[in-house]
């Protein structure tokens, strides 16, 4: 009898009390495998991020409020550079 054994290694999500392979397993209905776990922190396995990157209309609404403040800064920064420039003509 001729045993061959085979190394493969993936990733897996477990949900509902199954184990579920990110990819296609070249294995025959039935097959007994082993299983060893290295549970992934979830930070690692999904960034939140992401998922705002792909959110146009999120980021927009979050820059919107952004926008706003910084022309008032400019608004603000350039009353005071004006006022500035005005002391400077006066002492001369």
């Amino acid at each position: 009898m001729l045993f061959l054994m085979a190394i493969l290694r993936t990733r897996a999500v477990y949900k509902d009390g199954v184990l579920k392979p990110t990819t296609k397993l070249d294995l025959p209905d039935g097959a007994t495998v082993e299983v060893q776990i290295n549970a992934l922190p979830l930070a690692v396995a999904t960034d939140p991020k992401d998922a705002l990157m792909d959110d146009e209309a999120a980021l927009q609404a979050m820059y919107a409020e952004f926008a706003e403040e910084d022309r008032q800064l400019s608004r603000t920064g350039l009353v005071s550079y004006a006022a500035t420039l005005r002391r400077e003509e006066d002492r001369t």
